[in-house]
């Protein structure tokens, strides 16, 4: 669409009676919002004509939220998967090698002061890949 140039559209619910769908379209605004992203939001509890659209772009008979289109195309249905236990979500957790200070200490084996090394076991952020979302990636199945 060519009014939607440049722009991220949601379409979302403010009705909070669904709680899961609710907690969804919350989530969704969350990540937006965290990420600094400027987005529309089309409430298709507030109005017909919005519901009416979003079945019109997604071709179907039934109304579910949240969905985000991007410039107009659709990126897909927003926060289907629940979240990881572990990292809730953000697929990244701070190392447990230095707690995300990208700092490492060793002691130095020819004294006995200790010293601070790039840890090598993070990112240039402190963070790691968390493990359980790797497992579900890989479709192996995450412990109970």
């Amino acid at each position: 669409m060519e009014r939607e140039r440049g722009k991220v559209v949601v379409y979302l619910t403010t009705l909070g009676i669904v709680r899961d769908t609710y907690e969804r379209c919350l989530r969704i605004r969350k990540i937006l919002w965290t990420l600094l992203v400027r987005f529309e939001e089309r409430d298709v509890f507030m109005a017909r004509d919005t519901q009416l659209q979003l079945l019109d772009r997604l071709h179907s008979s039934q109304v579910s939220v949240p969905h985000v289109f991007l410039e107009g195309q659709y990126l897909g249905r927003a926060c289907q998967v629940s979240p990881c236990d572990t990292c809730g979500g953000f697929r990244l957790l701070p190392c447990s090698v230095c707690n995300g200070s990208k700092k490492s200490v060793h002691r130095n084996d020819f004294t006995l002061e200790f010293v601070a090394l790039k840890c090598s076991s993070c990112d240039e952020s402190g963070l790691v890949r968390c493990l359980e979302c790797a497992e579900d990636k890989d479709g192996l199945e995450r412990p109970a």
